[in-house]
Parts: structure tokens; sequence; C-alpha cells
């Protein structure tokens, strides 16, 4: 009798390494299959999606496919190339595909790519379709862009992006920036159809800081009929002298200007019942790509070209 429970103690847990191995075989075949559906639909609507065949790992822990060479081109010309990808999912979380990005990474465009570098590239799908987040740190956009670290959040139409330690060409150094909002219609087939549709972004909070600077906006932007930005919010400045400082020393206000803007604002500014730095609120306009300040022209936009869209 003895015997018997020695050879069931044995066989136990060589059986429930045949059934974990079953089960990894399972789920990496259903994820290769889907894998392969999804790029089918994707290139069936115009994608271009490229990668080198799949190979299996992450047993016993979770289901992966490490995928080489991988390029996502949308029909509107923007995609991503990734030297490598790691697809997979995990028992501790069975709601969400991770997919982990390393080697060398490009952002591509219409017009030419850009050179992405980038330390724990991670973006989390929700098998629901319904969003997802993507995260990174010491990111590097080419010579235009960088940030200690990013983090995106998107569900459904509604948004969340987080950065810190950002450096972007024309403006001043900011150590952390914040925007929520969400988009009025989902993406349409093109920019035309979206604004059709009647199509809004709706910025609910935005905040940069730098130093002892601090910018807050609310706005609502749409489309005009040339397709390009167009629309109204309030911004909160405070710290308003350390603000514009930043803003002259990037070279955001045309120095015929910075005079004028220093006594409006100054005169405008309010210290708060509670005590702190001065600040004060003032209406923004996006017009025939002007941008003006309580009327203080501030610059102007570049047009932009979307692609597959003529302008009128």
């Amino acid at each position: 009798m003895a015997r018997k429970w020695w050879a069931l103690l044995l066989l136990a847990p060589i059986l429930a390494g045949g059934g974990l191995y079953w089960t990894w075989r399972e789920a990496t075949s259903r994820l290769e299959v889907e894998l392969a559906r999804w790029a089918e639909a994707r290139r069936a609507g115009g994608w271009q999606l490229t990668h080198a065949p799949p190979v299996r790992g992450g047993f016993p822990l979770g289901a992966i496919l490490e995928l080489g060479s991988v390029s996502l081109r949308a029909p509107n010309g923007v995609g991503w190339q990734s030297e490598h990808a790691h697809l997979g999912i995990f028992a501790q979380d069975t709601s969400q595909l991770r997919l982990e990005l390393s080697g060398a990474q490009r952002l591509l465009q219409p017009r030419g790519e850009i050179p992405v570098q980038g330390e724990g590239l991670v973006a989390r799908l929700r098998l629901d379709g319904q969003g997802g987040t993507l995260e990174g740190n010491a990111l590097r956009f080419g010579r235009e862009l960088q940030m200690q670290s990013l983090a995106v959040s998107l569900f459904g139409t509604d948004f969340d992006v987080r950065a810190a330690g950002l450096l972007a060409q024309g403006l001043p150094r900011l150590d952390t920036l914040q925007v929520t909002g969400r988009l009025t219609q989902p993406p349409g087939p093109s920019v035309a159809a979206w604004r059709a549709g009647g199509g809004a972004l709706s910025i609910g909070h935005v905040e940069l800081r730098s130093g002892e600077a601090v910018a807050q906006l609310r706005a609502t932007i749409t489309l005009d009929a040339q397709l390009q930005p167009e629309g109204r919010g309030t911004l909160t400045l405070v710290g308003v002298q350390e603000g514009i400082n930043a803003m002259v020393a990037a070279g955001l206000v045309p120095p015929s200007t910075v005079g004028a803007l220093r006594t409006v604002l100054s005169l405008a500014a309010r210290v708060p019942p509670e005590g702190g730095p001065a600040r004060v609120e003032l209406p923004m306009e996006l017009r025939n790509r002007r941008i003006t300040m309580a009327r203080i022209p501030l610059g102007m936009l570049p047009v932009i070209e979307w692609p597959g869209a003529s302008r009128r």
C-alpha cells in the first residue's frame, strides 16, 4: 500500500507539469491564431504589417510570442518599427495582453522616420478592446524631444498623459506635464469625416510645471474648414513673472510683446484668499492658426498636412 502512495506522489508532479505544458501549448497556439487574424484584418483595411515568424515562449508562467523585425504602418502613413517585441498573456491577469518592445525603435511618418530610444517600453492592451496603457522611461525621439518618463492611459475616448523631465525644441524644460481629456467622437476613417461628425477634442485639464511656474489649461479644440485646429480655452498662470520668464527664454513670446504682456499680467494677477503666489486667468484662442492670450498674439501654428486629406 505504501508503494502505491509513493507512486502517486511521484506521478502527481508529472501530471501537473503535463497539464501546465498542455495549457501553455493551447494558450500560445490560440495567441498565434488571434495574432494572424488581427494582422489579416489590418491588412484588409489598408495597413502594412510585417514581422518575423513567431517563436513561442513564456512557459510555465505565461504564454508569449516573440516577434522580430516588427513593422506596423497605418493607411495615413504613421506607424512604428521595433527590432524585438514580446506579446503575451499571464496567469496573474488574463484580462489584458502585455506587449514589450526592445531593441531599436522607430516612429514612422508619411515623410520619414524618427529613431526612438527608451527603456521599459511596455503596453498593456485590454482584451475587451476598450483601451490600454503605455509606459516608458528615458525616452528620446530623435533630437527634438526627450523625457525621463511617460505614462499614457486610454479608455474608450478618454485619455490621460503624464510625463516628467520633458525637453522639447522651442519649449522651456518641463518638470512635469499632465493632460487629461476626451474625444467627443471616436477617430473616423478620415480627419474630414471626423470633423463632419462633430468631432472635437475636449481638454479637461492640462498642467505644466517648470520650476516655480505652473500653467493650467482647459480648452475645446475642433477643426476649421481647412482642417486646421481652432478653439478656445482658459489659461491659469501661477507664478506669473516666472512663467513669463520661461516663455521668453524659450522664444515663445515675440520680443515686441514682452512689455505689454508683463503689464497686462501684473495688473490682472491676484493672490488667492488662502495665500500663495499670485495667479491670473486669461482667455486663450486659436483661430486661423494664430494663438492669442488675452488678445495678445503669441505666435502661429504651422500648417498641419493630414495624410490623405486635401486642403480646401
